[in-house]
C-alpha cells in the first residue's frame, strides 16, 4: 500500500515562496531515472547521473552538509572514464516575478584534497533538447576544487547560492552537466532550490496542530485549535497538485489518493496563519 510520511517538526520544511525544490530523498538508490529529472548520457558511455546514499558512504562524505539520497555524477568509479552527463528537470519551471536565487549543496565523496577537478555546469535554459543545452551560456561553471577543498568530511560539500534575478519572469529548464572531467572522481548534488530555504527547524505558526497519515496513506487528518480555511497542496516544481476547501473545521481528513508517489509541499490556512508541511508519498 502506498503510504505518506509526514516529517515531524518539520525537519526540511520550506518557506513558500520557493517555485522548485528537491533534496531527491524520494528516490531509489543506485536508480538513472528520477521522479523531477531527465538523466541524459550525452556521450553514450553508460554512465549517467544516478542516485547515490550519503548515510552509506564509506569516504566521510556522510559527515558533510550532503544527507541521505544526493544526484551523484562519477568520472572514476572502479575504473576511469570521460562523462558527459546532464541532469535536466522534466517540465520549465515558472519563474516568478521576483525569483532571484538558485541554491543547490555540490559535493563530492573526496575527502583526501585529490582528485576534485571535476567540472560542473549549470544552465536555465528554454529548451531541454541536449543539443541546444550545451551551447547555450551556463549560469555557473566550476570544478569541485574551485569551490571545496575536500580535505576531510565537512568540507566534501558546500552550499552554492546563484543570482537568478536576471531570469524572473520565465519559464525555463533547470540543467546540470558534468563534463570536461577524467579520472578523477565525482559530483554530488542535494537540496536543489529556487527562490525557497530549506531550514531544520519548527516552522509552526499554531498553537495546537496535528497532522497525521491515515486510510492507509490516502487520507491526511488536520486536527487545529482553530478553524481551517484551505489546504493547498504543490510538487517539488512548485505546481499546485490538490487545493480543498476545510469549511472552518477543526478536524478534517483530506482524500489525497490522487497524489503520485514522490514529495509534497502543503500549505494549510488557520485564520491568519499559514502551516506548511513536507511530505513524502511512498
Amino acid at each position: 500500500m502506498k503510504k505518506i510520511t509526514l516529517i515531524a517538526a518539520f525537519l526540511a520544511a520550506f518557506t513558500m515562496n520557493a517555485q522548485f525544490t528537491d533534496d531527491f530523498e524520494a528516490e531509489t538508490v543506485d536508480a538513472t531515472e528520477f521522479a523531477n529529472w531527465n538523466s541524459i548520457d550525452v556521450d553514450g558511455d553508460g554512465n549517467f547521473w544516478e542516485v547515490g546514499d550519503i548515510d552509506a558512504a564509506a569516504t566521510g562524505a556522510e559527515m558533510s552538509i550532503l544527507d541521505g539520497l544526493v544526484a551523484d555524477s562519477d568520472s572514476w568509479e572502479g575504473a576511469a572514464f570521460t562523462p558527459d552527463n546532464i541532469l535536466v528537470s522534466k517540465v520549465a519551471i515558472d519563474l516568478a516575478a521576483d525569483a532571484s536565487t538558485l541554491s543547490f549543496t555540490m559535493g563530492t565523496y573526496q575527502t583526501n584534497g585529490s582528485f576534485i577537478a571535476d567540472r560542473l555546469q549549470v544552465y536555465l535554459t528554454a529548451t531541454d533538447n541536449v543539443d541546444d543545452i550545451v551551447t547555450d551560456t551556463p549560469i555557473f561553471d566550476m570544478t569541485v576544487g574551485d569551490v571545496t577543498a575536500a580535505t576531510d568530511g565537512p568540507s566534501a560539500a558546500t552550499t552554492i547560492d546563484i543570482d537568478i534575478s536576471g531570469f524572473a519572469g520565465q519559464s525555463l529548464f533547470l540543467a546540470f552537466r558534468h563534463f570536461d572531467s577524467v579520472d578523477e572522481n565525482s559530483v554530488l548534488l542535494d537540496d536543489v532550490t529556487i527562490d525557497g530555504v530549506l531550514a531544520n527547524e519548527d516552522v509552526s505558526n499554531i498553537a495546537s496542530f496535528s497532522h497525521y497519515n491515515v486510510q492507509d496513506g490516502n487520507g491526511l487528518r488536520l486536527v487545529s485549535n482553530a478553524p481551517m480555511q484551505m489546504i493547498t497542496i504543490f510538487n517539488v516544481l512548485g505546481q499546485k497538485t490538490l487545493s480543498t476547501t476545510l469549511e472552518d473545521t477543526t478536524d478534517r481528513i483530506v482524500d489525497i489518493s490522487s497524489l503520485r508517489t514522490g514529495v509534497y509541499i502543503a500549505q494549510v490556512t488557520v485564520g491568519d496563519n499559514t502551516e506548511t508541511l513536507k511530505i513524502i508519498k511512498k
